[in-house]
């Protein structure tokens, strides 16, 4: 028999972790959840500054270079790094919803639905980060209701109902979780919906006035995706810091019995 154990710990204010109630296996991981924190934030600094700089980059020498556009950078297209990074981070936030939805089973069930379902929405936008199913409906509804200025982004007559039933659903969810999780994961959702939502209404206007290539474009650009990867990464370190505290030591066996 094989057998392999995690264990997912979490640091307290003065960095010292918390004491679990069983010890640890032989072979067992302990996982630091600031230093985690930590990376993610690093690594999302990191997309972000590739990304504004690349656009400073070809704001000022252009295109006419042997990297060309650097698309693999740009912020606001498919098939980059930051889309990439950004799909990363709504999978891990998926199994980490997962992960609560199984732990409150037992002693949380009013809040296993909401787990739940929050994990198959997130699934679902990591998706549509990458294959972008809701850019189908863009140009079908902009020439059906000749749509311009805020709404040139059409997607948007459809998210707005969306968003407003997911908020009322969830509100019940949100006042039964811990005030400090809920508190992080408003501002996290804030920031994303503000920059997926809010910033593609801005950038519709300024594409219906001056094109994708406009400066006041390229700028809201960045900032909505700006606030769609820091948002995620909020929510994904608040998942971390609410799962260490549900679960202080949260250990996970694997037997192998072939």
């Amino acid at each position: 028999m094989v057998a392999a154990s995690a264990v997912m710990g979490t640091a307290s204010a003065s960095g010292q972790a918390l004491a679990g109630a069983r010890p640890m296996e032989p072979g067992a991981v302990s996982l630091d959840i600031g230093r985690i924190a930590t990376l993610l934030w690093l690594a999302t600094a990191i997309v972000l500054g590739l990304g504004i700089v690349r656009e400073i980059v070809v704001h000022i020498v252009g295109t006419g270079t042997a990297l060309q556009d650097l698309r693999h950078f740009a912020l606001d297209a498919e098939h980059s790094l930051p889309a990439w990074y950004e799909s990363f981070t709504m999978v891990a936030a998926s199994g980490l919803l997962a992960i609560m939805a199984a732990l409150s089973r037992g002693h949380d069930p009013r809040n296993r639905l909401p787990w739940t379902i929050l994990a198959v929405i997130f699934i679902l936008l990591s998706i549509d980060e990458v294959v972008s199913f809701h850019e189908v409906s863009i140009t079908p509804l902009r020439n059906a209701f000749n749509l311009t200025g805020f709404l040139y982004f059409s997607w948007v007559i459809i998210a707005a109902p969306v968003l407003l039933a997911l908020a009322i659903f969830f509100i019940p969810f949100m006042l039964r979780l811990p005030r400090r999780t809920a508190v992080r994961f408003f501002v996290a959702g804030a920031m994303f919906v503000g920059g997926a939502f809010g910033l593609e209404l801005v950038g519709g206007h300024f594409v219906s006035i001056g094109g994708f290539e406009s400066v006041p474009y390229k700028i809201t650009a960045i900032c909505e995706e700006g606030l769609e990867i820091s948002g995620m990464t909020l929510f994904v370190t608040s998942l971390l810091r609410h799962l260490a505290d549900t679960a202080p030591v949260l250990q996970i066996a694997m037997h192998d019995r072939a």
